[in-house]
């Protein structure tokens, strides 16, 4: 078995606690509630962090976070070309599409991209 039944499944393995959520495009995703940004600037922050489930999970994972808070970490009007891209999300106004490539390969897992979302918000 592959792709987001794959993905849900593994997450559930690893004991990450998630919901399901189906954006209005059909696009499956993980979220995480109450997720707590573990470094950078906005250290100690609760958010709802969503991974997209890809049909190509575990080959591949998208290149992307979707972030809900209040108020935006970032927002639109913070994008900056060659360091961030911050665009709306398919999950709705209050959340945020955050571009990012993960070094990924069929061989990582789950806590390898947990390390590299990680460290997304350690940069930010």
């Amino acid at each position: 078995m592959d792709g987001p039944e794959r993905f849900f499944q593994d997450l559930s393995a690893l004991g990450l606690s998630h919901e399901r959520m189906t954006a209005p495009d059909g696009q499956s995703f993980a979220v995480f509630r109450s997720f707590e940004v573990p470094s950078g600037r906005f250290q100690g922050q609760l958010i709802d962090l969503a991974l997209p489930a890809v049909i190509s999970y575990p080959q591949g994972v998208a290149s992307c976070i979707h972030v809900r808070s209040s108020p935006h970490l970032f927002d639109l009007h913070d994008s900056v070309p060659n360091v961030r891209n911050i665009i709306s999300s398919p999950l709705g106004d209050e959340w945020r599409y955050w571009s990012r490539a993960f070094a990924w390969s069929a061989d990582r897992t789950l806590l390898d991209l947990f390390a590299q979302v990680n460290t997304v918000f350690h940069d930010a």
